[in-house]
């Protein structure tokens, strides 16, 4: 249960946030390439939920500490020095935990998209093919 906590009990404004983002990109995708076909919105929605888990992914790596390395090379041109790239992970550590994981509501989000894309290419009823004999 404390997992399932974890994954999805987020502040309701972090799913609006992930929710507007994606919502950007589909109409983006939409602007690009026309409201009036079926694939157009397909494509929209899936493309808009790749990006989002795509992002989430990203902080999720930056979360776990990818790239705590560029941070303790850069924190030399700051005041406070740390001994060693250890015990600046360590402390970079404590404060991504107090965050909780917020890059799940991206993923979510993003999962939902091409939830919902897959749905419109299953159940939108396509075109009729015309002849032109």
């Amino acid at each position: 249960m404390k997992t399932l906590y974890r994954l999805f009990r987020h502040h309701p404004g972090h799913y609006i946030a992930a929710a507007a983002v994606c919502a950007l990109i589909a109409l983006l995708a939409l602007i690009r390439d026309g409201f009036n076909q079926r694939i157009a919105y397909v494509n929209a929605f899936e493309v808009a939920g790749a990006v989002g888990i795509l992002l989430g992914m990203l902080l999720m790596v930056t979360y776990f500490g990818a790239f705590d390395i560029f941070g303790y090379s850069f924190s030399y041109f700051r005041d406070r020095h740390y001994d060693s790239l250890y015990t600046y992970s360590e402390s970079r550590k404590e404060k991504r935990s107090a965050r909780g994981w917020t890059f799940m509501p991206l993923i979510t989000v993003g999962a939902a998209f091409l939830l919902i894309g897959l749905l419109i290419s299953l159940l939108w009823p396509a075109a009729p093919i015309e002849s032109g004999l």
